[in-house]
């Protein structure tokens, strides 16, 4: 069920009409003022961060996209070299799937390609009233051989999805005991 979805996902991305042409994306509240005579040198701007004990060249993530196919693997390989070539950092999708049927594990594990990024691995934090705990949070990291766990919200997707889990109580309590006793951010 959850491998349908995410090939559902991939395919609604690449066949139909998916963009919003006039929804506001918070960037048309900016204006940039002239600078004519800037005074600076480009050259010795340095967008370099650190992040989670890892350098990045800037601060970027390409994050949560995908996992689960094995038309994903292909999508995933290709975010961690681009990410490895430019050096930020990525996160996969949920890789709820891949513990579920560890045989799906292949579409998420991205680290020979990308040996070098700070790479996340994702779980929805709603799966935490669902069974999940910090056995299944460590195999995530475990899996991927990430440097983090990302544990994504999204209520409103879950809500929305035929199958959602939408039991979203308790889960602050959840996430400080999975972050207090979990061996990576």
């Amino acid at each position: 069920m959850h491998q349908q979805r995410k090939l559902d996902h991939l395919r609604i991305c690449l066949e139909e009409d998916v963009e919003l042409p006039n929804l506001p994306t918070g960037l048309e509240q900016y204006r940039f003022i002239h600078q004519a005579l800037p005074e600076i040198d480009l050259a010795e701007v340095d967008l370099s961060s650190l992040l989670l004990g890892k350098d990045l060249s800037a601060p970027l993530i390409i994050s949560s996209m995908t996992g689960g196919t094995k038309e994903a693997e292909l999508i995933n390989l290709n975010l961690a070299q681009a990410a490895q070539k430019m050096g930020v950092a990525m996160g996969v999708g949920s890789v709820r799937t891949a513990l579920e049927d560890p045989s799906l594990a292949y579409t998420y594990q991205v680290r020979r390609v990308a040996p070098d990024i700070l790479l996340l691995a994702n779980l929805g934090a709603v799966q935490l009233n669902y069974g999940y705990g910090l056995e299944e949070c460590r195999r995530a990291v475990e899996m991927i051989q990430a440097d983090a766990l990302i544990l994504h919200l999204n209520p409103l997707q879950e809500c929305l999805q035929a199958d959602g889990n939408t039991d979203f109580s308790t889960l602050l309590p959840k996430i400080e005991e999975i972050s207090h006793h979990l061996s990576v951010p």
